[in-house]
């Protein structure tokens, strides 16, 4: 699955009924034993989830339904018949079908699995597409009206808490230029660079809440994070090679979610004297690597498991709901290597 509908609990509520009633209609349409809705989300500050219906007894295990969900992402062919055949034998099912459940840019799947050794018939199938075709128009209807909220709650965030935020730093401005004494004015250095992070993290959350992140704004967000790293007393490079290869939102929000993650791994845990960000476009994927000299990832970390408030998992689940591949590379004492590999629709690997 692929790209992140914002979500607020409301809307996860609305959500999470479309997907319990589309999961249930395609057990009644194709005749499934069990069935399942699955639709990635994104909670609040930009985190990654999902959310999944699943329908009959035993449901259907996250794992398949993640890999079924990419394998309809990449369009019908010999290979996703097989890689369906193989994750209905790891489901215990004879036969599983499943077809894309899109709202908007967010892709998800929706899936039907039978424990009899017959074949979903065309007409079964039709129903099956149908069913997720009905789901994604209702889910789009209930997206235009939530839209207009979520822009007033960002509107509401920049006319009070970040104009609040605002008048602060004017105070402490004003208050320093009638401190007498050098050493009173440093005391209120703190508090203005406290003030001036609230503001750009309010920033952060406005635009999340209003704006998917677009190519552009990924790449002055990434200059944001190493200007924020450089600024700590890393020395930092980034270099962009993507030359004039565009970015699809959901791969952009991806390349960013991983620069900043890592960058921010590398400010608090590494103990780093240099770090790099590179990005480029290789064999249709974009690849970046964020790498570091510090004192490497505990062996435990490596490669699912949570560092600090780092979260790997969460990372390399991003990744590979977009599609692509999460590497770590990491050394006691030799640095850190974090690699997303995210393909790039409609162009070849190799």
């Amino acid at each position: 699955m692929n790209a992140y509908a914002p979500s607020s609990p409301a809307y996860l509520a609305v959500l999470f009924s479309l997907l319990r009633v589309a999961a249930g209609s395609a057990q009644v349409v194709t005749g499934a034993h069990r069935a399942a809705a699955a639709l990635p989300v994104r909670g609040p500050f930009g985190r990654p989830s999902r959310i999944v219906r699943r329908e009959g007894e035993p449901p259907l295990p996250d794992g398949m339904i993640r890999f079924a969900g990419r394998l309809v992402r990449s369009g019908p062919s010999n290979g996703q018949q097989l890689g369906l055949s193989d994750a209905a034998a790891s489901a215990g099912a004879k036969v599983l079908a499943a077809v894309p459940l899109r709202l908007g840019a967010s892709q998800g799947c929706l899936l039907a699995a039978s424990d009899s050794r017959r074949a979903f018939s065309p007409a079964e199938m039709a129903g099956l597409a149908r069913v997720a075709q009905d789901a994604a128009l209702k889910m789009g209807e209930v997206d235009v009206l939530l839209d207009a909220e979520r822009r007033q709650l960002g509107r509401t965030l920049h006319d009070t808490l970040g104009q609040t935020l605002t008048s602060l730093i004017f105070a402490i401005d004003a208050l320093d230029e009638h401190l007498e004494s050098g050493e009173r004015r440093r005391l209120t250095q703190p508090v203005r660079a406290q003030a001036l992070k609230a503001v750009r993290e309010t920033r952060e959350v406005i635009d999340i809440t209003i704006l998917p992140v677009a190519e552009q704004e990924t790449l002055r967000r990434i200059r944001e994070r190493v200007r924020e790293l450089s600024d700590s007393g890393v020395e930092v490079r980034f270099r962009n090679d993507l030359g004039k290869q565009t970015l699809p939102l959901d791969v952009a929000d991806c390349v960013y979610h991983v620069a900043r993650e890592a960058l921010l791994n590398v400010r608090r845990h590494a103990h780093a004297g240099h770090a790099t960000v590179l990005l480029w476009c290789n064999r249709g994927r974009v690849e970046i690597v964020v790498s570091d000299d510090g004192k490497g990832l505990p062996r435990k970390a490596v490669p699912t498991t949570g560092w600090g408030h780092f979260g790997l998992a969460m990372m390399q689940e991003h990744v590979e709901d977009t599609g692509g591949t999460f590497i770590i590379q990491s050394a006691a004492r030799q640095g850190t290597r974090i690699i997303a590999r995210l393909p790039l629709p409609g162009v070849r690997t190799s």
